[in-house]
């Protein structure tokens, strides 16, 4: 029975892999890879050809906007079974005792660089992230001992046989983020672009013979019997000893490498391990490990397709002008070199035809002796067609048009005036924000598959940390803060958090906020949806300082601080700044400057 199931999931490997090569082949994944990396030469001379990587400055100016600073995630009560006022409001602080340890966790696994990995792989392939729980195991000192009370006596089972201690116990406990390389993931071959469609999802997990052995997941029969690859590689060897005598007779278990497929049966909730060229599986369908629904992974994919479950790579589309453009800017380096200055030369007339050498290495300003003028003309030039540097500006709007980053967006100032800057921004603010959207989703995704392990993995109370909109607190979580509820939770980021902070824009944002809404409108200090609201609006998160504007609002509403703009009678002023000062300095305001104190009006 393992033995057609290891021929069964063989077969469904090697059609799949057939099936993402086919795809890998048509969109030119490999040369997407080595075009970004600056490998576009298709074959000139090293001298002949200069390389201007549009792809690279494209992705450097898109990646920081889909993905540069952690966000911070929300989790709160979506729905409840339980109609109890009390009972929901429990369920809703452990919402927030949830959302504290994910935005501790997202630091602690080293999210950032991980999601950025899987961004880049999704502009060529598509990016996957792993979440699981794992632990190294740890030989127990007392293995096969009975197990014994504190009162000295032998613990037994329901059937009345003695309880031992086991032969080894889990050690270092704990939660990873894993980036998964794209080309070690596997869909099924008939897999569509939407998940109920997927019968089976796969990762390849290439380790040594020996890593293998000490696996206790894995049957040691089995991982006996897998055909091994050597770490010096297949054929010849350099001393020209055989790779037959390298693999049977040099080979030791820790040089030897072997492909190992981790699998999870979407049809039958079933999670196994496959070797490639085993005898049998090495490890046998059972129901997926505890707290993973379906599978750990969290797909990226930009550019889904009606036909595959493989998407279009953004890249692929900009292959075709990266090369025609490093072959125009080439192609004008080349005719500067081959049309250098030349000359023509009546020999006749010149005092001596040594003096020719002064023409091919002579520096500038070398003297020539004649015995008349017009011994030495220079050569005209041949003309370069303008049709190349019209090329070379089709070409760039070409890759503006694939990518969606302007020149402007990638430090490049090429705009006529400021509003149309302005445009531009706009325009690609809306094409950008599909794709943040798509990255945010995929890493809400990540995330609640981690919230899950967390609930059935968790077994201790612990203090954490965290750092968020409310400020710096600590928060303490509790194992019984887990526990399933009688309802659902929904997670969520707040509004632009993954963004680029720049700390002009940001001190900008606050001068507009507090010039275009505290100081003209005080009184809506004290309604915090629509401060909250308008906060989100200027790019601002920051839920500490909106609370201690609410409190100061109250303050003012209640006559223990004057208003911004003057309140006595003066008004809110044209000048933000004054107002400020008003308000500040208070009965010493005056009208002069914005304060309009009760007493100046008088």
């Amino acid at each position: 029975m393992k033995e057609d199931l290891q021929k069964t999931w063989e077969g469904r490997i090697s059609r799949a892999k057939k099936k993402r090569e086919e795809w890998s082949k048509q969109f030119q994944v490999e040369k997407g890879w080595d075009y970004f990396e600056g490998r576009v030469n298709p074959g000139f001379p090293a001298d002949e050809w200069i390389n201007v990587n549009k792809i690279y400055s494209h992705l450097q100016a898109q990646l920081p906007l889909l993905y540069s600073i952690d966000p911070y995630f929300y989790v709160k009560l979506k729905k409840s079974y339980q109609i109890d006022p009390a009972k929901i409001k429990e369920y809703e602080l452990k919402g927030h005792i949830r959302q504290a340890m994910l935005n501790y966790l997202k630091g602690e696994l080293l999210l950032k660089e991980k999601a950025r990995m899987g961004i880049l792989d999704a502009h060529f392939e598509y990016g996957v992230l792993k979440v699981r729980y794992t632990a190294e195991q740890k030989e127990h000192e007392s293995a096969g001992e009975p197990m014994m009370s504190d009162a000295g006596v032998e613990l037994k089972d329901d059937n009345g046989q003695p309880l031992v201690y086991p032969d080894t116990i889990p050690v270092n406990e704990r939660y990873e983020i894993c980036w998964i390389n794209a080309c070690d993931f596997l869909f099924d071959e008939d897999a569509g672009p939407l998940q109920d469609s997927w019968k089976w999802v796969g990762q390849k997990i290439q380790m040594t013979k020996q890593e293998a052995l000490d696996d206790p997941r894995f049957s040691t029969k089995a991982v006996k019997g897998m055909k091994a690859k050597n770490k010096n590689g297949d054929g010849e060897s350099k001393t020209g000893i055989t790779s037959w005598f390298v693999e049977k007779v040099m080979a030791k278990p820790e040089d030897e490498l072997v492909d190992v497929w981790e699998i999870y049966d979407l049809q039958r909730g079933e999670w196994l391990f496959v070797g490639e060229d085993a005898v049998d599986l090495l490890k046998e369908p059972s129901a997926t490990p505890e707290g993973v629904e379906d599978h750990p992974y969290s797909i990226l994919m930009f550019s889904p397709r009606k036909q595959s479950v493989y998407p279009i790579p953004p890249v692929f589309n900009a292959l075709d002008p990266q090369k025609e453009f490093s072959l125009s800017r080439s192609r004008l380096m080349t005719h500067r070199k081959r049309f250098n200055r030349k000359y023509e030369v009546n020999v006749n007339m010149l005092a001596d035809e040594s003096e020719l050498s002064k023409l091919e290495s002579g520096d500038d300003g070398a003297i020539i002796r004649v015995q008349a003028l017009g011994a030495v003309n220079p050569i005209k030039d041949a003309p370069l067609d303008q049709q190349n540097l019209q090329e070379l500006a089709l070409l760039n709007n070409d890759m503006v048009e694939i990518f969606g980053t302007p020149n402007n967006a990638r430090g490049v100032a090429d705009a006529d005036s400021a509003t149309e800057a302005s445009i531009l921004d706009k325009r690609l603010e809306i094409r950008e924000g599909d794709r943040t959207g798509m990255v945010k989703d995929w890493i809400i995704d990540a995330m609640r598959k981690l919230d899950m392990l967390v609930q059935c993995h968790i077994d201790r109370d612990t203090a954490i940390k965290v750092v968020g909109p409310q400020g710096e607190f600590w928060q303490l979580v509790k194992e019984n803060d887990y526990e399933k509820i009688e309802g659902e939770y929904e997670y969520s980021v707040n509004v632009g958090a993954s963004q680029p902070r720049i700390p002009q824009l940001e001190r900008a944002q606050w001068i507009a906020f507090m010039s275009q809404v505290i100081v003209p409108f005080p009184h809506i200090l004290t309604s915090p949806a629509i401060m909250k609201r308008m906060a989100e609006m200027f790019g601002i998160e920051d839920e500490a300082a909106i609370e201690e504007f609410r409190q100061l609002g109250v303050k003012i509403m209640s006559g223990q601080m004057p208003m911004p703009g003057g309140g006595g009678g003066g008004g809110a002023t044209d000048n933000p700044i004054a107002a400020v000062l008003g308000g500040a300095l208070g009965q010493q305001g005056g009208n002069n400057n914005g304060g309009g104190s009760p007493m100046a009006n008088q």
